[in-house]
């Protein structure tokens, strides 16, 4: 697992969508707007599944129709490697999700 330098999360970020660098909590974060409660719903589920199969978990809060996510390597104390492959992840599920409605 590799710790990412200050330098490499913001080129990362760049290729990322609507995340953002939190280097005082140590995480990427986005917040994702759905249509509705249930959409909401199923993207967290759609994630979980991918979460799994990586077994790396990002932290997710879900009010109403918003799904904040938060990314960092806890036992490493850092962002990592497998935050930005999540992350990236999660764009390519967000994306089919807001494509569907």
């Amino acid at each position: 697992m590799v710790h990412l330098s200050d330098e490499q999360i913001r080129e990362g970020l760049e290729r990322l969508t609507d995340w953002e660098w939190d280097s005082e909590a140590v995480l990427v974060q986005r917040t994702v707007r759905l249509p509705d409660f249930l959409s909401a719903i199923a993207l967290v589920d759609e994630i979980a599944q991918a979460a799994e199969q990586v077994d790396h978990h990002p932290d997710i809060d879900i009010r109403y129709n918003k799904v904040r996510l938060a990314l960092s390597t806890h036992s490493e104390g850092a962002v990592t490697d497998k935050d930005m492959a999540l992350a990236a992840r999660i764009d390519e599920l967000v994306d089919a999700t807001t494509r569907q409605d």
